[in-house]
């Protein structure tokens, strides 16, 4: 078994192990290539290990700030870690900080649109109208981008309002598959966002549980951050509360 397979597979706990235990050798031995940091990430997610997540990300970021002198070599993907653990460990103004900070990182999504979605979902829960405004702008200017009717803007345009659930999903299927099923559950988890933000709290409960089964035909959804948010927000409806 491959290591990224115990990602799909849900076995977080062992990967974070190996990982631990193996990271080390993954350039000199195929079997760990793998044991990444930006899978480590996801795998502490989904291991619900916010304090080593935490931890981690702030070693990275730190570690990739040192040797960044003369080239930004920083990545979104850990900012938009350390907030989901910050935020889960209900540290909200650190949430909001880390996300804003990885909106503005070197290296991002390619439409880099993935941050700012964040940052709304996270200022939706948290009913933040100023750092929603943000998100909003952030969104906004991603799609002054010359490629912005892509399906990769799909999501950034639903968020703003420049497209209803439909016409997000019909742009979205037309993807190849399993990034389509990937970004579908990007999308179902902004759906689920919206339906929240107005409400809904049934399609709120809905839409989340649609982003979790895509997990049944295509696990490497395991892989999306936003695939772990929607099982992060189911667990929170079975609490009553959507800041658990």
């Amino acid at each position: 078994m491959g290591a990224f397979e115990l990602i799909e597979k849900k076995e977080y706990d062992a990967f974070c192990s190996l990982y631990l235990e193996k990271a080390h050798l993954r350039t000199t031995h195929s079997e760990y290539a793998d044991l990444i940091p930006g899978n480590y990430v996801i795998a502490l997610i989904g291991a619900r290990q916010y304090e080593a997540l935490v931890s981690f990300c702030l070693e990275t970021i730190e570690e990739i700030q040192q040797n960044s002198v003369k080239i930004d070599r920083s990545s979104s993907k850990f900012f938009v870690a350390l907030s989901i653990g910050y935020f889960e460990l209900k540290k909200f103004s650190e949430a909001l900080q880390a996300i804003r900070d990885g909106s503005r990182a070197a290296y991002q999504d390619r439409p880099r649109t993935q941050a700012p979605g964040i940052l709304y979902y996270e200022s939706t829960i948290l009913n933040d109208k100023t750092a929603k405004q943000e998100s909003k702008k952030l969104l906004n200017a991603r799609l002054r981008n010359k490629n912005a009717l892509s399906p990769e803007f799909a999501t950034a345009r639903f968020l703003v309002g420049k497209c209803s659930s439909e016409e997000m999903i019909a742009q979205v299927n037309t993807l190849p598959s399993v990034l389509r099923e990937r970004t579908k559950v990007q999308a179902l988890f902004y759906m689920a966002v919206k339906a929240f933000e107005v409400g809904d709290f049934d399609g709120y409960s809905k839409h989340l549980k649609a982003a979790c089964d895509l997990y049944c035909s295509v696990p490497t959804v395991a892989v999306e951050f936003e695939y772990h948010l929607a099982e992060i927000c189911c667990d929170r409806i079975y609490k009553m509360n959507p800041l658990g």
